[in-house]
């Protein structure tokens, strides 16, 4: 079995409560060569903790002998730093969002081609087997389809991290964090067409290119499988301090509407995602828990009834990780050849539809 070496860019929560640990457990697949990150004091702590070699920036990570990398840094790095490791002629896995502005999307597309190497996009919950069995479900079942529901309350990772051995890097020097700031600003003025305020940034980079990212690229999965797609925005809203986002979309063909919200309840700690899928005579419906809790598997409940015999059915598919399958199946794309699950012109086409609920929302 080919061994692929990886290198990773950026430490942070996401890496260090799963890319990192997932690729160490993989080693028939991954090689983890070196963590690249600004905090000195984060490298060193994964050097001690992992055993994984630490460099101070890609440039030093693009130097080593690497097949391929892990883009984890914050969202405004993604598209330059996947384009810089595709000049490097190494295969990548990026982090959601792929980026904020959809031409950045198309530079992505463009360097992959030229590049012929394989990029795949962090959107672990299409690896998730209730996700798998919910698309096998709805198969051909678009013209029955009466609503699309997505809902999460999210108190962000505090509860369910603070078990885990995490280290905030809190001696990085200052330049390179204004630096992503300042990208974040002029990316999201692009998307936006004008410079955006305190509270555009938070409703952009947090509801909506944070959250619902995931669940618009999940929802645009199963339209596919039932021939449907996303038609006229009916609304989209910030709200809650922009804590919360909105958007309301028709489906074509037909009738039907799919509606999404994120709200932010920093002092619960609780977390739901529920993304449920209304027909004429049953109601499917995925209920995630917190994306850092591991082991804890996806519900498919299934909700119908015969006459007035209502029934409810709880589906638990597999207690297979969703974070781990999507490494595996990065990794079958590049030695196997494979077809890629979550694709850059997936992650492009969810990028225009959260830009479209960005403009609507900025004139709401």
């Amino acid at each position: 079995m080919a061994k692929l070496r990886v290198g990773i860019i950026g430490a942070g929560l996401i890496t260090q409560v799963e890319h990192l640990p997932n690729l160490l457990a993989l080693p028939e697949m991954f090689e983890v060569v070196a963590v690249a990150d600004p905090s000195a004091k984060v490298r060193a702590h994964l050097a001690a903790r992992w055993g994984v070699d630490p460099a101070a920036t890609p440039e030093a990570l693009f130097e080593k002998r690497l097949d391929a990398v892990v883009v984890a840094t914050p969202d405004a790095l993604h598209a330059r730093l996947i384009i810089a490791a595709l000049e490097h002629g190494l295969h990548v896995f990026t982090e959601k969002p792929l980026c904020y502005a959809v031409e950045d999307a198309d530079a992505v597309i463009r360097a992959r081609d030229k590049a012929c190497r394989i990029v795949q996009v962090g959107y672990m919950k299409r690896f998730d087997p209730a996700y798998e069995a919910l698309a096998a479900m709805v198969q051909g079942q678009g013209a029955r389809l009466r609503y699309l529901s997505v809902e999460v309350n999210d108190p962000d990772s505090w509860p369910f991290v603070s078990h885990r051995d995490v280290l905030a890097g809190d001696d990085v020097p200052p330049a390179p964090i204004d630096e992503a700031r300042q990208a974040r600003s002029d990316q999201i003025a692009r998307v936006l067409g004008t410079q955006p305020s305190d509270n555009h940034l938070r409703g952009i980079s947090g509801p909506y290119f944070s959250s619902l990212v995931h669940d618009v690229n999940l929802a645009h999965g199963l339209l596919d499988e039932m021939s449907l797609s996303a038609g006229d925005i009916v609304g989209a809203a910030w709200f809650a301090n922009s804590g919360g986002g909105h958007g309301s979309v028709r489906l074509a063909p037909g009738d039907a509407l799919w509606s999404m919200a994120h709200v932010a309840v920093p002092d619960l700690a609780d977390y739901l995602e529920r993304v449920s899928l209304w027909f004429d005579d049953r109601i499917l419906e995925l209920q995630f828990p917190s994306p850092y809790l591991n082991h804890q598997p996806t519900l498919l409940i299934e909700r119908r009834s015969d006459g007035h015999h209502a029934r409810t059915i709880c589906h638990r598919p597999s207690y297979a990780e969703a974070f781990v399958e999507e490494l595996k199946g990065w990794w079958r794309a590049i030695v196997e050849g494979a077809a890629v699950r979550n694709t850059l012109e997936a992650a492009r086409r969810d990028l225009a539809l959260l830009t479209e609920l960005s403009r609507r929302a900025l004139k709401s």
